[in-house]
């Protein structure tokens, strides 16, 4: 379901996900039908504007919908979170909640299953600029507003725009497996498959803001080598500084400390191995660059800690 205003990638990143499975099945000579068969539905009568000049027709009004549906998928953008829904296809939407196997948002499209009440007492995410006001808003729900995407039940929720992609991929996942959805993310060309415990924050890209070049530098090399000694002394000396000079122009780049960005980008390295890969804990501890599986673990958990905070106040911006 898409409404108004929606992204253009929003709604192109979960389409492709789920045609590209067909299209693989079906090669395979898997499948006689379709794996998928997607439906648009709109809630506006008219074409909806995309962006650039570009506007989005077809599909069927969901008035017209009384066919059975598998999963109902609903994509919005931050301006709903300020404009009025038609109570009328929050009924509708509700309703068949309760028919579908299993429900879902992209970005501000949990504003939409929230209002509905699909969402309450479930767990939720959504984009990271709306996520304090979904929790101010229904506090009957728990936001994470952290997370690339969450699943509660048959209840999915996603960040915006590019999490839509990793929230299709998981859903493939669950249909037909991991080595469909692997082979679908390396047709689509994507650096890495995310699984639901990644961060919408990821430190790389934070740290891609440093105005240093041989601080940036390092970064890059950091994250190829994980298991290699990344103590102060031994990064200074990478980029010929001292380690005091260092560790000061390095937090005030970064906005952390050496070993606190160290042993952020070593945890999601391993998470992201742990979701995508069946290799043991003391493998991917050592791959990480944790030593052992103890460490990695004490790691995880207070990266869980940090992420189970409550949800504090965001900055509403429509675009």
């Amino acid at each position: 379901m898409v409404l108004p205003g929606i992204h253009l990638m929003s709604l192109a990143g979960p389409l492709d996900v789920f045609l590209r499975a067909s299209a693989v099945l079906s090669r395979a000579g898997k499948r006689r039908s379709p794996a998928y068969e997607v439906e648009l539905l709109t809630a506006d009568e008219t074409a909806l504007p995309m962006g650039a000049g570009l506007f989005l027709t077809g599909g069927s009004h969901w008035t017209e919908v009384h066919h059975p549906i598998d999963t109902l998928l609903v994509l919005a953008n931050a301006g709903i979170v300020q404009s009025p829904i038609n109570p009328e296809l929050l009924a509708w939407i509700r309703v068949r909640a309760n028919d579908v196997r299993r429900v879902g948002s992209v970005c501000a499209g949990a504003f939409v299953l929230a209002a509905a009440g699909v969402l309450d007492g479930h767990q939720a995410t959504t984009h990271w600029e709306l996520s304090g006001h979904l929790a101010g808003r229904y506090p009957q729900i728990s936001v994470d507003g952290d997370r690339i995407f969450t699943q509660d039940g048959n209840i999915w929720t996603s960040a915006g725009v590019s999490a839509g992609v990793d929230l299709a991929l998981a859903m493939v996942e669950e249909d037909h497996g991991h080595a469909l959805a692997l082979e679908i993310a390396r047709r689509m060309v994507l650096f890495m498959r995310r699984g639901s415990g990644q961060s919408q924050f990821s430190s790389q890209l934070a740290a891609q803001a440093a105005d240093h070049q041989p601080i940036r530098e390092l970064i890059a090399w950091i994250s190829e080598h994980l298991d290699a000694d990344l103590s102060v002394p031994a990064l200074a000396r990478r980029v010929g500084m001292s380690d005091r000079n260092f560790s000061r122009v390095f937090t005030q780049q970064v906005s952390m400390t050496p070993a606190r960005f160290v042993a952020r980008l070593r945890t999601e390295a391993a998470r992201a191995k742990l979701a995508a890969s069946g290799q043991k804990l003391e493998t991917i501890a050592q791959i990480s660059g944790f030593g052992d599986g103890e460490t990695l673990r004490r790691h995880l958990r207070a990266e869980m800690e940090r992420s189970a905070r409550p949800v504090m106040g965001a900055t509403l911006t429509t675009q």
